[in-house]
């Protein structure tokens, strides 16, 4: 199937399945976040249940950053990227990255869950609570979490 076609039908079941499950976020929203319309297009495919489509790319996405952070807390003394970006954080810091992953967990075994009840309402609410949880705190903490880092191989690359 042709991009723009699939985009378009994507785009149309997305307003159906909005409006079934009745959740407030909209599609830019989660778009900007979790780049479902990319995952549609990587995978060609979207499904008639595309609700647990979106929810898969929303875990998919709080899961990637989670390991990312996991890499930070409990480092591989094999691994040199890893213990490079590991003494970048104290303990204070390593323990709010704890907390932030731990929130991220919540959020997903909720979904692992829906999954299990097939519970619309709750579905809806996931999603919802998938953007404001990005917009209010996970995405800010990413962001500092993520400049430090930077800033650190940045410091390592000039004195190289």
């Amino acid at each position: 199937m042709e991009k723009t076609q699939l985009l378009k039908e994507f785009k149309e079941d997305f307003e159906k399945m909005k409006e079934e499950l009745k959740f407030k976020s909209n599609f830019e929203d989660l778009n900007n976040i979790f780049f479902i319309d990319d995952f549609v297009l990587k995978t060609e495919f979207v499904s008639n249940r595309l609700s647990r489509q979106i929810c898969s790319r929303i875990v998919e996405t709080y899961m990637n950053w989670n390991n990312y952070l996991h890499s930070i807390i409990i480092t591989n003394p094999q691994n040199m990227i890893n213990v490079t970006e590991s003494k970048v954080f104290n303990e204070e810091e390593r323990l709010d990255i704890r907390k932030l992953m731990t929130k991220a967990m919540a959020l997903v075994s909720t979904n692992t869950l829906i999954g299990l009840t097939k519970d619309k309402k709750a579905e809806a609410k996931f999603i919802d609570d998938s953007v404001s949880f990005w917009v209010n705190e996970f995405g800010i903490k990413i962001e500092e979490i993520m400049k430090k880092v930077n800033d650190e191989w940045k410091q390592r690359a000039e004195k190289s």
